[in-house]
């Protein structure tokens, strides 16, 4: 047996093990089918209940699940001010206003919580679309260390729903309350009510369109980055418009989210279809272990290419905070999470000891330290201990306010101060660095900009955006992303609250000569299959307001 065979049969049973040479052997993240055998946990008679003769699930994965549930019950049993709590690690994706204060209410540490350094920090905010992958890469690994504790199981890893491998229907271990009758409270931590409810119970399933067809596409994709944030497989680092993504992003990402939070009922979403909620879903986790599985497939395909890769300070930046399980705080670098193999974790069907084109960054950044960045005035550090010394002033948390108090005296001179990290001098030397590989030369680019007035609850459907040429000739040129669009309108500098989204026409565009006779067109797509009882379409009410087409 060679060392990769030991790794998948430890795998699959879910073991941590160490090679003989000691180093440890990456915690596996199974498939879900795999993990919680749910296929083999029936109904036979149609009573109602799985009884023991039913239940044909082996004893290893009845144990995996019982830890993954035990863990997220624990978390959530943990004040919201707890850095270990499922408050608090869900508020790190994103958290409303008003959670805030219903959890203060009942915790007044709360108080002491700096919201500006961990809370809402998902990158869906108007940050390039190139940082969507490393971000979640970065908060799943320390989550599921989190919870491993919690759980007080060493071997416990988070499974992926590998809808883009087959798996269209909605988990079933996600899929039950287990109610029982007089219980305030769920049984099944892995439970939230508000999904749509035609997917949870089994009427209808996922569209090839959203998930084997949309891995298809992504794996046909050679370049990590595009010429604009629209392509490439992560994005890019070109604008920051918020509805601007990168293709995992866009699909299967962002339909998954709607799918299942999409105008539950008529007047509100479920949980998942917005970003300062979705994360308090527990389906949120193994939806996003899938979409890193998917990064990491893609990762260890050979002829991958950096593509239009950024500058070496993004990849040196230290942007964000998260706390560890033993309680420390940490603050990588963007390329140490952008390369998987830094984090001990792997996949039941990837092969670890395979090369990886993160492994081999374009710049070498192995002597650099920390980029110079001006900080709040409120978000502080420990040097020495890399604790928080201070707790943050009020302020709105999505708007992320970096400002300072002063006003100007005509009779004496005013002080600024500064919270600054870094040194201009390691600044200076990561933007003299020259690239190990060539990146391309970025030509012009032709954007198509749609400006629409979000609905007031996200719709669950998708839409097509298509050129039309002529009187027949259509091209399919992308789609429309739904996820967390109210909290993207929220918080536009424009005072209509509207949201642009850019698509790189520039290879669509490149044989049209009448301009006259050129039309946008734009489909509305189920993320259901039509075989059953699929969920009704609900499209809510966007209204676009402005089609422009740009060069770049």
């Amino acid at each position: 047996m060679n060392r990769c065979t030991l790794i998948l049969s430890f795998a699959l049973f879910g073991f941590a093990v160490r090679a003989q040479d000691g180093a440890p052997i990456p915690e596996t993240r199974m498939d879900l089918r795999n993990f919680a055998e749910y296929q083999l946990f029936v109904d036979g008679n149609g009573d109602g209940v799985v009884d023991d003769t039913e239940d044909k699930r082996s004893p290893e994965a009845k144990q995996r699940l019982a830890s993954l549930r035990k863990g997220v019950r624990v978390m959530k049993s943990r004040k919201p001010s707890d850095p270990k709590s499922w408050f608090f690690q869900s508020a790190i994706h994103g958290v409303t206003d008003q959670a805030i204060i219903e959890a203060a209410d009942r915790d007044p540490d709360m108080a002491n919580v700096q919201r500006e350094m961990f809370w809402n920090r998902c990158p869906h905010n108007g940050e390039p679309s190139a940082d969507f992958l490393v971000w979640h890469r970065a908060y799943l690994y320390y989550f599921e260390r989190i919870l491993r504790e919690a759980a007080d199981d060493p071997t416990l890893s988070l499974p992926y729903w590998n809808y883009t491998g087959g798996d269209l229907s909605f988990p079933a271990a996600f899929a039950r309350s287990e109610a029982a009758r007089g219980d305030i409270i769920p049984r099944n931590p892995l439970w939230a009510s508000d999904r749509e409810a035609a997917f949870v119970v089994g009427r209808t399933g996922l569209t090839a369109k959203v998930t084997t067809e949309a891995f298809d596409n992504l794996m046909a994709e050679t370049q990590m980055f595009g010429p604009s944030e629209d392509t490439g497989f992560a994005g890019g680092v070109y604008d920051d418009t918020p509805g601007t993504m990168g293709m995992i992003e866009r699909r299967p990402h962002n339909d998954i989210h709607v799918a299942i939070g999409g105008v539950i009922g008529d007047d509100f979403n479920g949980l998942m279809a917005e970003v300062r909620t979705a994360a308090f879903d527990p389906i949120f986790w193994v939806h996003h272990t899938n979409i890193d599985r998917i990064f990491a497939i893609w990762d260890a395909t050979p002829g991958r290419t950096w593509g239009y890769f950024p500058d070496a300070a993004w990849f040196a930046e230290r942007p964000w905070y998260f706390h560890d399980v033993d309680g420390s705080i940490k603050n990588e670098q963007r390329i140490f999470y952008l390369n998987g193999k830094n984090l001990n974790v792997s996949y039941d069907d990837v092969d670890v000891a395979a090369a990886t084109l993160t492994e081999s960054p374009p710049f070498d950044l192995k002597q650099t330290s920390v980029m110079l960045a001006t900080l709040p005035k409120n978000f502080q550090m420990n040097e020495a201990t890399g604790d928080p010394t201070s707790s943050l002033e009020p302020m709105c948390d999505c708007c992320r306010q970096k400002g300072i108090e002063a006003t100007l005296s005509a009779d004496a001179a005013t002080e600024l101060d500064l919270n600054i990290v870094g040194t201009a001098a390691e600044s200076q030397k990561l933007m003299g660095l020259t690239a190990t590989v060539e990146r391309p030369k970025r030509g012009p680019q032709t954007m198509l900009e749609i400006t629409f007035t979000p609905p007031e609850f996200a719709p669950n459907v998708g839409y097509e955006v298509f050129l039309k040429v002529g009187q027949s000739k259509e091209i399919s040129v992308g789609s429309l992303s739904l996820f967390g669009l109210k909290h993207h309108a929220e918080h536009s500098e424009r005072e209509s609250k509207t949201v642009t989204q850019r698509l790189n026409i520039t290879k669509a565009i490149s044989d049209v000569t009448d301009n006259g006779g050129l039309k946008v067109v734009i489909k509305p797509y189920s993320l259901f299959s039509d075989n059953g009882d699929p969920a009704a379409r609900r499209g809510g009410d966007i209204g676009v307001t402005n089609v422009a087409i740009r060069v770049e």
